[in-house]
């Protein structure tokens, strides 16, 4: 029997309780990261929660009908059985019944107010949670589906995104489970629940891993904040690092505000972390003795294998854009440098180069996404050792080089600035 969701504090109260309803407790229950990080606000109120005898009661009476209703491998079990149809009415009419149970509680003037919005949000987080299961878990389950199945508009329509993030509420577990299954379900809605492709060779797997990985943290960092989005990307990261590159999964734990999440996710994703250096070492021993740079500029690869540096471009404007395929926050931005391109005159288009350098390790990946992406309003090179001697820590990073060749700003506006463009004519213009 598994309870109304107490668990991840009541672990911490085990040796001041002793209600035989906390004996069901699971070893899984020691894995959740508000608890391991040791996130001291929210610990701090759920021990208050607890400590209350009419809090025990009434958390004793309501395991004694909804169990069942709170237990999410069961849940999981029953929604794989049923129609979409069947499945919201069942979970809407359970729903009703613990609101009113709540409501019409005789010793409900007792429940403090914190305890009474910790019920209400298991109930509410509970019902949207296992809602999106239904699409989520029944997708993952049938590996020959190449579309996620979606839920009637009808039924999501209620569950406002831009109205999810909710700090208060993260001592409902019900609502920390809810959190996964919701970046993954309005991700799905936002690609038109298209599956993420199994790639032909192991390349391209990978890229669509990563790929997957970072949509899913993009729509969180789009709706979500403060502490609820490190839990989220913390639970997303941990749960799927070992599906994404070094680099990539070094960029996403960078997202991550709290260095007690950070350290979570470093230790965990330790073996996908280190394999950037392994990957490093590689490329500079690789490197070949008769390059012969221009200057101490590093090289870059463009498309067909052919080496260049800035110093090509020695005459124009350069608007440097490094970023990476598995980057959302980096695609999100290439409309906006299309649409500068495209704004400016055929004169003005000599005299500057849009310059996309990404830090893939995979290559493949790399040109698959340039093609997808369509950047053939620049030009576009390969270059890690450009990454790092740039200090390029985090990605989109832009930087703008002069008609000469020197740096003017190396952590320029994004193109989505407007002040962008406004840099790039005055260097243009300039004789």
């Amino acid at each position: 029997m598994k309870l109304i969701n107490l668990k991840f504090v009541v672990i911490l109260l085990l040796p001041l309780l002793s209600m035989g309803q906390f004996k069901t407790i699971s070893v899984q229950d020691t894995t959740d990261f508000i608890l391991n990080a040791g996130n001291a606000s929210v610990l701090q109120k759920s021990r208050e929660l607890l400590t209350k005898a009419e809090h025990q009661q009434f958390i004793e009476e309501f395991n004694k009908k909804f169990a069942k209703d709170f237990d999410d491998e069961w849940q999981y079990a029953q929604l794989m059985n049923k129609n979409v149809d069947d499945w919201e009415m069942d979970l809407y009419d359970r729903r009703l019944k613990q609101a009113d149970f709540f409501k019409t509680y005789p010793q409900k003037t007792q429940l403090s107010p914190d305890f009474q919005k910790w019920v209400e949000n298991q109930i509410r987080w509970n019902y949207w949670h296992q809602l999106l299961a239904y699409s989520i878990i029944r997708s993952n389950k049938d590996t020959k589906l190449t579309r996620v199945v979606s839920l009637p508009s009808v039924m999501t329509e209620a569950l406002d995104p831009s109205k999810v993030n909710d700090e208060t509420a993260l001592t409902s577990e019900a609502y920390r489970n809810f959190l996964p299954f919701f970046v993954t379900y309005f991700n799905s809605k936002s690609n038109g629940f298209q599956k993420y492709g199994s790639g032909a060779n192991a390349a391209e797997q990978a890229a669509s891993n990563v790929q997957g990985v970072t949509d899913k943290a993009t729509i969180a960092q789009q709706y979500l904040k403060g502490d609820v989005l490190d839990y989220t990307l913390t639970k997303l990261l941990y749960d799927n690092c070992g599906r994404l590159t070094p680099t990539a999964a070094k960029y996403w734990i960078g997202q991550v505000k709290s260095d007690k999440y950070q350290a979570v996710l470093n230790e965990h994703c330790k073996e996908t972390l280190t394999r950037i250096e392994v990957v490093e070492t590689k490329k500079k021993e690789e490197k070949p003795k008769n390059r012969a740079e221009s200057g101490n500029l590093p090289l870059l690869t463009d498309m067909k294998g052919n080496k260049f540096s800035f110093a090509d471009f020695k005459g124009k404007v350069i608007y440097v854009d490094f970023w990476a395929s598995w980057c959302g926050p980096c695609r999100q931005q290439f409309p906006f440098s299309k649409q500068m391109h495209d704004g400016l005159s055929d004169k003005e288009k000599k005299k500057i180069v849009f310059l996309y350098i990404s830090i893939d390790e995979d290559l493949d990946a790399w040109k698959n996404a340039v093609q997808q992406l369509k950047l053939d309003n620049g030009e576009n090179g390969h270059s890690i050792p450009a990454a790092q001697k740039y200090q390029v820590n985090s990605i989109p990073r832009y930087m703008i080089i002069d008609k000469n060749g020197n740096i003017v700003n190396p952590d320029a506006p994004r193109p989505s600035d407007p002040s962008a463009l406004e840099l790039l004519k005055k260097l243009m213009n300039e004789v």
